[in-house]
């Protein structure tokens, strides 16, 4: 094994099965059209949409030129073309305001990313911690923070962590750079906590 930490991994994939959560719970409350629900659907489906365009280009390739079988490669790819539908069916109920519509297409989607998250973490994780290098596995990295962008940095740490739990929080901010810890406490967490954003229930 390469000893590669994929702690960012399971860090996004809690915090998309979270947001999906939240979305579900205040459409059945019957809110699909606030200000909460429209900035954090745009927020949500842009990190879905870079993690999995990084994955594209900078992960399953480099890795199925590795793997003695591409099975597990095929799955991670049919199942991202799989989920776009989904996607589009929660974006058109945000745009139609159709509470109904957003609570059964926000679950069918958790649904279905609850599952590909599964899948990736138990068949495609373990070939990321025996065929990749840490050169490549930093490409894959660096390719997501330059699809993000500085501005999209500021707003994606605070979102990774909203929620997690203790000890992932501990663990994603003992691997950034001390800057970026310091940007998270004092300026990005501040401001996207006074932003329009999904919230979990109360009581939850």
């Amino acid at each position: 094994m390469s000893g590669i930490d994929v702690t960012f991994m399971y860090a996004v994939h809690d915090a998309f099965q979270r947001d999906l959560d939240r979305l579900a719970a205040m459409a059945r409350d019957g809110d699909a059209s606030s200000p909460a629900v429209k900035a954090g659907w745009v927020r949500f489906e842009r990190f879905l949409h870079i993690h999995h365009t990084a994955e594209d280009t900078h992960l399953w390739p480099v890795l199925r030129a590795k793997a003695a079988d591409p099975a597990v490669l095929d799955r991670m790819e049919d199942e991202h073309a799989g989920l776009e539908p989904l996607l589009d069916a929660v974006g058109a109920a945000v745009e139609a305001g159709s509470a109904d519509r957003l609570a059964l297409g926000a679950d069918r989607l958790a649904d279905g990313l609850g599952a590909h998250c599964e899948h990736e973490e138990q068949f495609a994780l373990p070939l990321v911690q025996d065929l990749l290098t840490g050169d490549e596995w930093a490409a894959f990295g660096a390719e997501q923070r330059r699809l993000l962008g500085l501005k999209g940095a500021a707003a994606f740490f605070p979102w990774l962590l909203d929620g997690a739990e203790p000890a992932m929080r501990r663990k994603v901010l003992g691997v950034v750079p001390p800057p970026v810890r310091v940007l998270h406490r004092c300026v990005w967490n501040p401001r996207y906590r006074r932003a329009p954003r999904w919230r979990a229930p109360v009581g939850a």
